[in-house]
Order: C-alpha cells, then sequence, then structure tokens
C-alpha cells in the first residue's frame, strides 16, 4: 500500500471507534454522520455528547470533515487513511460474488480476452469502474502460425512474460504448408525480442522485405497482427456506466469530467505512477500526484505470472468506496486469473506434446 500516514497518528480506542463507524457508515449512506446517527445505529458506549465532542476534535485533528454548518461529519483524505491502515477488518466475499466470478472467468482465449473478462467482472461486482493497464515494455519470444483451413490461418504471439495473443488471418489465396512453415521461421527471425509498442514498425519492416516473395499471404498475416495490436491503443475500461447509480455522481457535469479524465492515457499513468512499486496500492485523494483525481481513490493490484509482471487492475472511484469488499475481490480475482492461465498453460504444454 502507499505510505502508512496513520502509523505515526495516535488515536485513543474511544476516537477509533469513533472514526471507523463515521467512516463506514458514510461508504454505506452517502451522508454526512451525526452523533446521534452512531449512537442509535451503532451502539457506542459513549453519550451523544461525548461522541458530538470525539468528532470535533478528530476534525481538528484532520480525520473528519464538515460539509455544512450543522451537518454531521464525512471522513477526510487522512480519515481513510487511518481507517484502511490501521482500523479497517477483512472482509469475506459473498458465495454470490465468488459463484458469478468463477462463472464469469473461464478463461477461454488469450491473455487479452481473460482481461477483458476480469475488468467487466470486477466492475460489476464493485459497481465501479474499473481500468486495466497492460505491460507496454513486454516483447515478443515466439510466433506460431497454425493452418485451420486452406484459407484461414491462426497466428499466436507468445510474449516473454507469458502473455498469449492470437487472432485470425484471412487468405485470399491458398498456401502451401510449406511456406506457412517458411513465413513462420521468418516471422520469428525478423519479431523475436521486438517490444510490442515497436511491433507496428517492426512489421512494416516485414512487409517490405518479404512481400514480394510471399505475395498476398505475408500481408493477410501482417494485416490480422496489426489490426489485433490496434485493439491494445486502447486501455481496458469497464463499468463507466456504474456511476450514473451512484449517488456521488447526481451532478452530470461531473460525470462528463469523470469519464474524460478515465479515459484519458496521460491521467491515468500519472495517476498510476505512484503506485509502480506496490502489489497492492491504495491512493486516496490529494495523495494523488494528478490534481483531477484529488476527490477519488484509486486501489490497483498487480497482475502477474510466474513472477513476471503482465499488468496492473484498478479501481477508480469516489473516495467513499467499499475499501474492504474492493481489495478482497481484487485479490480474488488475481488468485482465479492466475488459476487459469496456469490451467491454459497445462492445456497448451500438453498440445505441444
Amino acid at each position: 500500500m502507499s505510505a502508512k500516514v496513520g502509523d505515526n497518528m495516535k488515536l485513543d480506542e474511544r476516537k477509533k471507534k469513533i472514526l471507523s463507524s463515521v467512516v463506514e457508515d458514510y461508504i454505506e449512506s452517502a451522508e454526512p454522520v451525526g452523533s446521534k446517527t452512531l449512537v442509535e445505529k451503532y451502539h457506542l458506549d459513549y453519550s451523544s455528547a461525548t461522541i458530538r465532542n470525539e468528532m470535533k476534535l478528530l476534525e481538528e485533528e484532520g480525520y473528519l470533515e464538515q460539509p455544512h454548518v450543522s451537518a454531521g461529519r464525512i471522513p477526510s483524505t487522512k480519515g481513510y487513511r487511518y481507517y484502511v491502515d490501521n482500523l479497517m477488518k477483512e472482509r469475506k466475499l459473498s458465495m454470490v460474488d465468488i459463484d458469478y466470478i468463477n462463472n464469469t472467468i473461464n478463461g477461454f482465449g488469450d491473455t487479452d480476452a481473460i482481461f477483458e473478462q476480469i475488468a467487466d467482472v470486477v466492475s460489476k461486482v464493485l459497481a465501479t469502474p474499473t481500468v486495466i493497464t497492460k505491460n507496454n515494455t513486454d516483447t515478443v519470444e515466439n510466433i506460431k502460425v497454425v493452418k485451420i483451413s486452406d484459407k484461414l490461418l491462426l497466428i499466436v504471439l507468445m510474449s516473454k512474460n507469458g502473455t498469449v495473443k492470437d487472432c485470425i488471418a484471412k487468405l485470399t489465396d491458398t498456401v502451401e504448408d510449406t511456406v506457412i512453415d517458411q513465413m513462420t521461421s521468418i516471422l520469428n527471425q525478423d519479431l523475436t525480442g521486438t517490444p510490442f509498442s515497436e511491433l507496428h514498425l517492426a512489421l512494416n519492416n516485414v512487409i517490405k522485405k518479404d512481400l514480394e516473395v510471399f505475395s498476398g499471404a505475408m500481408n493477410d498475416i501482417v494485416n490480422s497482427i496489426r489490426y489485433e495490436l490496434s485493439k491494445d491503443l486502447k486501455k481496458l475500461n469497464s463499468g463507466l456506466e456504474s456511476i450514473l447509480e451512484n449517488p456521488d455522481f447526481s451532478d452530470i457535469e461531473r460525470v462528463k469530467n469523470f469519464v474524460n479524465m478515465i479515459s484519458t492515457q496521460e491521467i491515468i499513468d500519472a495517476a498510476l505512477q505512484k503506485s509502480k512499486e506496490d502489489k497492492l496500492s491504495i491512493v486516496i485523494g490529494s495523495e494523488n500526484k494528478e490534481v483531477l483525481l484529488n476527490d477519488y481513490t484509486i486501489i490497483s493490484l498487480d497482475i502477474e505470472r510466474d513472477n513476471k509482471y503482465l499488468g496492473k487492475l484498478s479501481v477508480i472511484g469516489p473516495k467513499r468506496m467499499n475499501y474492504a469488499k474492493t481489495i478482497s475481490t481484487l485479490k480474488y480475482i488475481k488468485e482465479k486469473f492466475n488459476t487459469t492461465l496456469t490451467i491454459n498453460k497445462d492445456k497448451d504444454d500438453s498440445k505441444g506434446g
């Protein structure tokens, strides 16, 4: 996680209970929390007067904020940080969520297809926009060309980090198996070790060098790979429609600004810089380097396979998000992802054998 601000700040047990209750009630209700609510709903063993006094002290110390005079209080960035680092209890996922995740992430398709499944599942379970940023430094390790029919080829690109990208090439003319083997050899010779971010340029060189020899077949293969790569230019955003049901987005202008912001590569990249060295990162409000994200929280989890970094799964939403459920969901889905990739790898290995 990010630096634990709360570790240097001592709160007695009473303040901890009150702060925890305020955070959890505000997460649930989206309404400022007053002392009466804490007495009636959480059955704290303190009088309303005592709770009011403690809430005032917590506000003075920067853990709570009062949005309006005479209104209840809401957690500040500092309050959320202390709660996440010191007070939050681990939450188990419901069987409904577990069943949904298990049934939806089925492992069909290449690594990108599974990434898309994950983004969709996370956004639906949490009703929060989800972004997957993929490792753009990964390189091509091997290319296989498999003949499906006379005019249909399956192109499989395997990366050094273990991701698999596949696409279908529809041929203009039929080609002999020996020609397919030759093209496969040339593609591996020219493209192995090329970063995926530079693959478009490398493919142009392949076309210039080998198009005359292999005519339209190589062109068909290269175009199919190009099309597959073009889909990677966009981040995998999922669940943007879920914000419309969130009370934090009752203002349509805020919705527009949020959608524009979360869809802008530079903003998300800048926001994720802070979490680069953390496998699980929670960046809250003003802890974000990007000012436009100061009202939001980003919870990110690295996605890895065999200790190789594949990308980052991030949930982006208002500071008033369900931190415990979000973290439990991301961790469970990461385990499911790793299991799915392992099963797929074992299937591929058995086929190869």
